[in-house]
């Protein structure tokens, strides 16, 4: 990361005092604005503990662990253990690793098991259902799903990198020989960013055509990813490493600063839509990483208004109103 951007934050940092004793926040990482809080903890089944999440339809968040064979409904709110779940239910695998993948995308939740699981739609109860299409018929889950802006899945699958419609099962592979792990995808829709062969790569979703290898991200471990939207980090990635440290990725220079460390085996990320945040998975927790006021992580759907945004949009529906009134009388 450039010196520059993170001298140019520091002066805004404040204190932070960590969540916790695992994963924490380096100095670099306070002074680039950062925060990092636990949303659930309690987690113990080994080398895996949740992986991925999703936001169900009424807000809610739905994620699974393999390590008790449990798919978890959770509020979006902070500090949670296992017992805080509104809902806990059994699932059975159908693959040899069958921790779900998962995202978000139009305001519904989907994923699908490791390694040749179906793609399904989860419901606010925590149930699931296939996709359907010919997403049920020809492509089962590999590894990364991400939600983008135009309300379709980029998944990793057995037939390469692809793109889904969830709502009529229809696909387009995008790249048939690119079987990545941490796909996350820009704002706008246009690129693909995924570990691939132990490193960050950035894909054209159009053509499929490699953009760029991030070698800085190298010797790490390199998993879940999320592209920043909004403030001094706009564009740049965060990766969450095998061994126990989040990276901040600048993607003009190739660079990688560590904002915290100390962790345990960082896995999946998942983009929180409800408020901007990015989950980060642990062996024994799921954290949710900030970058501060006009700026979110992982995208598409932080669009909510800010509170002077829906004022002025009600004086202005108020306004026409008034306007037409006095028209007709």
């Amino acid at each position: 990361m450039t010196l520059k951007k993170l001298l140019g934050f520091a002066a805004l940092a404040v204190a932070f005092v960590p969540a916790h004793a695992g994963l924490t926040l380096t100095a670099d990482g306070i002074n680039a604005g950062f925060t990092l809080t636990t949303f659930v903890s309690g987690y113990n089944f080994g080398n895996y503990g949740p992986l991925s999440q999703a936001v169900l339809p009424n807000g809610n968040v739905v994620t699974g662990s393999v390590g008790s064979g449990q798919v978890y409904v959770f509020k979006d709110v902070d500090n949670q253990t296992l017992s805080d779940a509104l809902v806990a239910k059994p699932y059975s695998c159908e693959t040899g690793n069958c921790n779900f993948a998962m995202a978000t995308v139009g305001g519904q939740a989907y994923g699908g098991q490791l390694f040749g699981g179906l793609f399904y739609h989860f419901a606010n109860d925590g149930s699931y259902v296939p996709i359907g299409g010919p997403t049920g018929t020809d492509l089962r889950d590999y590894l990364g799903i991400w939600g983008s802006v135009n309300g379709k899945l980029i998944a990793s699958t057995n037939r390469g990198l692809a793109e889904i419609d969830p709502l009529t099962g229809n696909y387009r592979i995008i790249n048939a020989s690119l079987f990545p792990d941490g796909v996350s995808v820009s704002p706008d829709g246009k690129v693909a960013y995924v570990e691939n062969g132990g490193i960050i790569q950035s894909y054209d979703i159009a053509t499929g055509a490699l953009i760029r290898s991030y070698f800085s991200t190298a010797g790490h471990g390199a998993d879940g990813t999320g592209v920043i939207t909004g403030g001094l980090y706009n564009g740049d990635v965060i990766v969450n490493n095998n061994d126990g440290t989040l990276g901040l990725l600048d993607v003009d220079t190739d660079t990688m600063l560590i904002i915290a460390s100390g962790g345990t085996r960082g896995d999946f990320t998942s983009a929180d839509t409800n408020n901007g945040t990015l989950f980060i998975s642990q062996i024994e927790q799921v954290l949710r990483l900030s970058c501060g006021p006009g700026c979110s992580i992982g995208g598409p759907g932080n669009d909510v208004p800010e509170p002077d945004a829906w004022a002025l949009t009600a004086l202005a529906l108020l306004a026409a109103a008034w306007s037409l009134r006095r028209g007709q009388s």
